[in-house]
């Protein structure tokens, strides 16, 4: 948690999303060297079984950007809950799904009452599904996922990640944490891509 006192910012207590934002953001950065590669090599996307046999693919960024995505909203939503009330009291809020953790947020917090009319939600509730199904081993019928790989590529992550904490920066902007880290992927988006869709 990171808190502006005297027109600094100090660092009041580790959560981990550092780390967390480290291991998504060496994946983005894998992910966007194998489009270069493939764009140099194909001048297209080839079929993805010649990007399976050239080790081309960027399945696995993705997956390890979803699962961490993850982490680093739920490490999120526990420092922030854990700001507002205490350890203890965050500990047990935390038991609830990511989901369900989201909306509490959003009604208690930041005056939101149609919750599930968000986009932001309805992503959410995409992440959590994959996040599950990775963690937890699920099997899914072929083809059924396409949209994840996509929408929730590694790419797809570090957007989604400056998304949400643009947004929570817009709910609190006391939440000095949001405003950095969506910064600090509006800034690697730009430098890696050259652009950041803002």
């Amino acid at each position: 948690m990171i808190e502006e006192f005297e027109g600094k910012l100090i660092q009041v207590r580790a959560s981990g999303i550092a780390d967390l934002l480290k291991v998504v953001t060496e994946q983005f950065r894998i992910h966007c060297n194998i489009v270069n590669l493939v764009n140099d090599k194909y001048g297209k996307i080839p079929e993805d079984k010649i990007l399976v046999q050239e080790n081309l693919d960027v399945k696995t960024q993705a997956i390890v950007s979803q699962v961490f995505t993850a982490m680093i909203i739920e490490a999120f939503y526990f420092d922030y809950y854990h700001g507002k009330k205490s350890k203890s009291k965050a500990e047990e809020w935390s038991k609830q799904s990511p989901v369900k953790q989201f909306s509490s947020l959003a009604k208690e917090f930041w005056n939101i009452e149609n919750v599930e009319e968000i986009e932001l939600y309805k992503q959410l509730t995409d992440l959590n599904k994959v996040r599950k199904r990775w963690v937890h081993n699920q099997s899914t019928q072929f083809g059924k996922y396409a949209k994840d790989l996509n929408y929730l590529s590694a790419d797809g992550c570090v957007e989604f990640l400056r998304s949400f904490f643009c947004f929570v920066d817009e709910q609190d902007p006391s939440y000095k944490a949001a405003n950095l880290i969506s910064d600090h992927l509006s800034a690697l988006q730009f430098s890696v891509k050259g652009y950041n869709g803002l």
